[in-house]
Protein backbone atom coordinates (compact mmCIF):
# COMPACT_ATOMS: atom_id res chain seq x y z
CA UNK A 1 0.00 0.00 0.00
CA UNK A 2 2.89 2.18 0.76
CA UNK A 3 4.33 2.02 -2.78
CA UNK A 4 0.77 3.10 -4.05
CA UNK A 5 1.16 6.09 -1.69
CA UNK A 6 4.14 6.58 -2.88
CA UNK A 7 2.69 6.55 -6.57
CA UNK A 8 -0.03 8.76 -6.02
CA UNK A 9 2.40 11.30 -4.59
CA UNK A 10 1.25 11.49 -1.07
CA UNK A 11 4.45 11.54 1.37
CA UNK A 12 4.91 9.96 4.42
CA UNK A 13 1.48 8.32 4.35
CA UNK A 14 1.28 4.54 5.54
CA UNK A 15 -0.95 1.98 6.25
CA UNK A 16 -1.42 0.13 9.67
CA UNK A 17 -3.37 -2.39 10.58
CA UNK A 18 -6.19 -2.14 13.31
CA UNK A 19 -4.55 -4.05 16.19
CA UNK A 20 -8.13 -3.85 18.23
CA UNK A 21 -11.46 -4.76 17.29
CA UNK A 22 -14.22 -2.70 19.02
CA UNK A 23 -17.03 -4.99 16.62
CA UNK A 24 -17.25 -7.82 16.98
CA UNK A 25 -16.64 -10.40 19.25
CA UNK A 26 -13.96 -12.85 19.94
CA UNK A 27 -15.79 -15.38 19.35
CA UNK A 28 -16.77 -13.90 15.74
CA UNK A 29 -12.91 -12.45 15.17
CA UNK A 30 -11.52 -15.68 16.00
CA UNK A 31 -14.08 -17.22 12.95
CA UNK A 32 -13.27 -14.54 10.14
CA UNK A 33 -9.70 -14.57 11.06
CA UNK A 34 -9.71 -18.46 10.80
CA UNK A 35 -11.61 -18.61 7.33
CA UNK A 36 -9.06 -16.24 5.66
CA UNK A 37 -6.36 -19.27 6.32
CA UNK A 38 -3.32 -18.44 4.14
CA UNK A 39 -4.79 -15.00 3.19
CA UNK A 40 -4.49 -14.03 6.88
CA UNK A 41 -1.47 -11.47 6.66
CA UNK A 42 -2.02 -10.19 10.66
CA UNK A 43 -2.14 -11.51 13.60
CA UNK A 44 -5.19 -12.04 15.80
CA UNK A 45 -6.27 -8.81 16.70
CA UNK A 46 -7.08 -7.97 20.87
CA UNK A 47 -10.38 -8.59 21.05
CA UNK A 48 -12.31 -5.95 23.74
CA UNK A 49 -15.49 -8.38 24.26
CA UNK A 50 -16.85 -11.89 24.44
CA UNK A 51 -20.22 -13.29 23.08
CA UNK A 52 -21.76 -16.59 22.04
CA UNK A 53 -20.53 -19.06 20.14
CA UNK A 54 -20.51 -18.95 16.32
CA UNK A 55 -22.88 -21.56 15.48
CA UNK A 56 -23.61 -23.76 12.28
CA UNK A 57 -27.20 -25.04 11.71
CA UNK A 58 -27.38 -27.76 8.68
CA UNK A 59 -30.35 -28.48 7.35
CA UNK A 60 -31.68 -30.97 4.64
CA UNK A 61 -33.90 -28.30 2.60
CA UNK A 62 -34.51 -24.76 2.28
CA UNK A 63 -38.29 -25.30 3.95
CA UNK A 64 -36.86 -26.57 7.03
CA UNK A 65 -34.04 -23.77 7.26
CA UNK A 66 -36.73 -21.11 6.49
CA UNK A 67 -38.58 -22.58 9.82
CA UNK A 68 -35.88 -22.62 11.75
CA UNK A 69 -34.91 -18.56 11.02
CA UNK A 70 -38.35 -17.73 11.07
CA UNK A 71 -38.97 -19.20 14.59
CA UNK A 72 -35.57 -17.69 15.36
CA UNK A 73 -36.14 -14.10 13.80
CA UNK A 74 -39.48 -14.13 15.72
CA UNK A 75 -38.23 -14.72 18.99
CA UNK A 76 -35.76 -12.19 18.25
CA UNK A 77 -38.14 -9.39 17.62
CA UNK A 78 -40.14 -10.16 20.51
CA UNK A 79 -36.95 -10.42 22.84
CA UNK A 80 -35.21 -7.63 21.38
CA UNK A 81 -37.53 -5.20 18.92
CA UNK A 82 -34.60 -2.71 18.22
CA UNK A 83 -32.20 -5.14 16.99
CA UNK A 84 -30.43 -4.76 13.69
CA UNK A 85 -30.17 -8.24 11.25
CA UNK A 86 -28.82 -9.24 8.58
CA UNK A 87 -29.69 -12.44 6.56
CA UNK A 88 -26.68 -12.78 3.77
CA UNK A 89 -26.92 -14.97 0.82
CA UNK A 90 -24.22 -15.86 -1.77
CA UNK A 91 -26.25 -15.14 -4.61
CA UNK A 92 -29.20 -12.98 -5.93
CA UNK A 93 -31.25 -15.68 -6.77
CA UNK A 94 -30.91 -17.07 -3.16
CA UNK A 95 -31.64 -13.69 -1.46
CA UNK A 96 -35.14 -13.74 -3.37
CA UNK A 97 -35.61 -17.45 -2.04
CA UNK A 98 -35.07 -16.67 1.34
CA UNK A 99 -36.96 -13.12 1.29
CA UNK A 100 -39.94 -14.46 0.16
CA UNK A 101 -40.23 -17.47 2.38
CA UNK A 102 -39.49 -15.62 5.25
CA UNK A 103 -41.61 -12.78 4.09
CA UNK A 104 -44.70 -15.73 3.69
CA UNK A 105 -43.50 -16.64 7.56
CA UNK A 106 -44.55 -13.18 8.45
CA UNK A 107 -40.98 -11.59 9.71
CA UNK A 108 -41.40 -8.28 11.05
CA UNK A 109 -39.11 -5.72 9.76
CA UNK A 110 -38.35 -7.83 6.68
CA UNK A 111 -36.78 -5.97 4.22
CA UNK A 112 -35.03 -7.14 0.60
CA UNK A 113 -32.70 -5.01 -0.13
CA UNK A 114 -31.09 -4.39 -3.49
CA UNK A 115 -28.49 -1.56 -4.91
CA UNK A 116 -27.74 -0.96 -1.56
CA UNK A 117 -30.59 0.42 -0.24
CA UNK A 118 -30.41 -0.19 3.31
CA UNK A 119 -32.78 1.11 5.52
CA UNK A 120 -30.29 1.46 9.00
CA UNK A 121 -33.38 0.37 10.86
CA UNK A 122 -34.31 -2.39 13.29
CA UNK A 123 -35.16 -5.27 11.33
CA UNK A 124 -34.17 -7.85 9.12
CA UNK A 125 -32.28 -7.20 6.06
CA UNK A 126 -32.02 -10.17 3.26
CA UNK A 127 -29.13 -9.18 1.07
CA UNK A 128 -26.27 -10.56 -0.38
CA UNK A 129 -23.05 -10.88 1.31
CA UNK A 130 -21.12 -8.87 -1.47
CA UNK A 131 -23.37 -6.08 -0.34
CA UNK A 132 -22.50 -5.55 3.10
CA UNK A 133 -18.79 -4.54 2.87
CA UNK A 134 -18.12 -1.90 5.67
CA UNK A 135 -21.46 -2.35 7.57
CA UNK A 136 -22.56 -3.58 10.86
CA UNK A 137 -25.60 -5.19 12.28
CA UNK A 138 -26.18 -6.33 15.80
CA UNK A 139 -26.96 -9.95 13.98
CA UNK A 140 -25.65 -11.92 11.19
CA UNK A 141 -27.00 -14.94 9.98
CA UNK A 142 -24.72 -16.49 6.76
CA UNK A 143 -27.28 -18.85 4.62
CA UNK A 144 -25.80 -21.16 1.89
CA UNK A 145 -22.37 -21.70 3.44
CA UNK A 146 -22.19 -24.80 1.74
CA UNK A 147 -19.39 -26.23 -0.91
CA UNK A 148 -21.08 -25.57 -3.53
CA UNK A 149 -21.79 -22.26 -2.76
CA UNK A 150 -17.61 -21.48 -0.72
CA UNK A 151 -15.91 -23.48 -2.84
CA UNK A 152 -11.59 -24.00 -1.22
CA UNK A 153 -10.83 -20.60 -3.51
CA UNK A 154 -9.52 -17.34 -1.80
CA UNK A 155 -12.67 -15.34 -3.31
CA UNK A 156 -15.07 -17.70 -1.20
CA UNK A 157 -12.54 -16.69 1.82
CA UNK A 158 -12.52 -13.05 1.15
CA UNK A 159 -16.73 -13.42 0.61
CA UNK A 160 -17.28 -15.69 4.16
CA UNK A 161 -14.75 -13.13 5.97
CA UNK A 162 -16.31 -10.08 5.28
CA UNK A 163 -19.92 -11.76 5.89
CA UNK A 164 -19.06 -12.98 9.30
CA UNK A 165 -17.24 -9.69 10.22
CA UNK A 166 -20.39 -7.97 9.98
CA UNK A 167 -21.69 -9.62 13.04
CA UNK A 168 -21.47 -7.31 16.40
CA UNK A 169 -22.92 -9.45 18.75
CA UNK A 170 -23.72 -12.71 17.08
CA UNK A 171 -23.10 -14.74 13.89
CA UNK A 172 -25.05 -17.83 12.55
CA UNK A 173 -24.20 -19.92 9.69
CA UNK A 174 -26.84 -22.60 7.73
CA UNK A 175 -26.17 -25.01 5.36
CA UNK A 176 -28.41 -26.53 2.76
CA UNK A 177 -25.96 -29.45 1.56
CA UNK A 178 -22.57 -30.32 2.43
CA UNK A 179 -21.27 -27.51 4.50
CA UNK A 180 -18.29 -25.80 3.11
CA UNK A 181 -14.36 -27.00 3.92
CA UNK A 182 -13.57 -23.37 4.25
CA UNK A 183 -16.06 -22.65 7.29
CA UNK A 184 -15.37 -26.80 8.82
CA UNK A 185 -11.71 -25.30 8.83
CA UNK A 186 -12.78 -22.18 10.65
CA UNK A 187 -14.92 -23.84 13.28
CA UNK A 188 -12.44 -26.64 14.40
CA UNK A 189 -14.87 -28.93 12.31
CA UNK A 190 -17.75 -28.56 12.86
Amino acid sequence: MERLFGHLGVQGAAVETLSISYRCTRQVVTFAMNVLGPLREDQLPLVTRDGPEVELFPFTDHGACVAFLADALLALYTDEPDASVAILTPSRALSDLYFQALDRSDVPRLRQVKRQNFAFAPGVEVTEVAEVKGLEFDYVVLVEVSSVNYPLKDAARRLLHVGATRAIHQLWLTSVGRVSKLVQEAAGGV
